[in-house]
């Protein structure tokens, strides 16, 4: 039954897979502030291995810059690209602890929605919701879930700050169309690109659900990059001509505000 035994294979595959990443990962917990550097026994004797299962492991690490070697004294530590793993967290972490209580308030204050979004690979994370007050919301984003970058307020914030290699392979290969509103085409989200730049804010008219509306503004980190960005979000109702630009100015100082938080500061005009 070869269909069976393929079957089989595979998951002896996959098997050997997961073992493989588990052991990498007991591998990289060795490491600490205590121990920031270790000899092939040591980390041998740590995860309970032999040191040639051990030393097979540690050369794949080596090789994609989770772990170096250091010739001299013939000890491994944690390589750049771990460091840099762990920027992105601790980043992430600050972001959501300032964050917080900016879009609890938020929220409480104009009773809609209110987003934290990141980046993340070709596509907007979200990490945080606060819910408003009204019964009807919208709840097509919610935290752990990923979006295209090209519909939505936040999201479209953040397509509009990415390095310009990035935004062309993002326009290029990962946009969606989600609604008839949504800017998919390279002129649209080029205009689009150039007026959040201009504006300091994204609006989104139904171009991710119908009958939706969003605004969003970017967050900067203390080097003045864009690493997030905060939204809010209702029923197209609740976003008239004589609220709009209310909500606007609250969600422009939201960003603001979370921005100084990580240790922003603007220029000031006339400076």
């Amino acid at each position: 039954m070869p269909r069976t035994n393929d079957t089989k294979a595979g998951g002896e595959d996959s098997d050997l897979s997961v073992r493989a990443v588990v052991r990498a990962v007991s591998i990289l917990e060795q490491f600490n502030l205590e121990r920031p550097e270790l000899s092939l026994t040591e980390v041998s004797a740590g995860i309970g291995l032999s040191k040639s299962t051990t030393h097979r492991l540690l050369s794949t690490l080596e090789a994609t810059e989770m772990v170096e070697f250091d010739k001299r004294t013939s000890h491994y530590r944690l390589g750049l690209k771990a460091y840099r793993l762990g920027s992105i967290v601790a980043k992430s972490m600050e972001l959501v602890k300032q964050g917080d209580p900016l879009l609890a308030l938020m929220a409480e204050e104009t009773s809609e929605t209110a987003f934290l979004v990141l980046p993340d690979g070709n596509e907007a994370l979200c990490v945080r919701r606060f819910d408003g007050s009204h019964q009807i919301r919208v709840l097509y984003l919610e935290p752990g879930k990923r979006s295209a970058f090209n519909c939505g307020a936040a999201q479209r914030v953040l397509l509009a700050h990415l390095p310009d290699d990035r935004w062309e392979d993002v326009v290029e290969r990962h946009v969606r169309r989600m609604t008839q509103y949504s800017l998919a085409s390279r002129d649209e989200l080029e205009r689009d690109r150039r007026e959040i730049r201009e504006r300091g804010y994204a609006v989104s008219w139904e171009d991710v659900t119908l009958h939706a509306c969003a605004l969003g503004a970017p967050v900067r980190d203390s080097t003045g990059q864009v690493v997030a960005a905060v939204s809010i979000s209702g029923i197209v109702q609740r976003f008239s001509a004589e609220r709009l630009p209310g909500l606007i100015r609250s969600v422009m100082k939201l960003g603001e505000d979370l921005s100084r938080r990580l240790g922003y500061l603007p220029l000031e005009s006339g400076a």
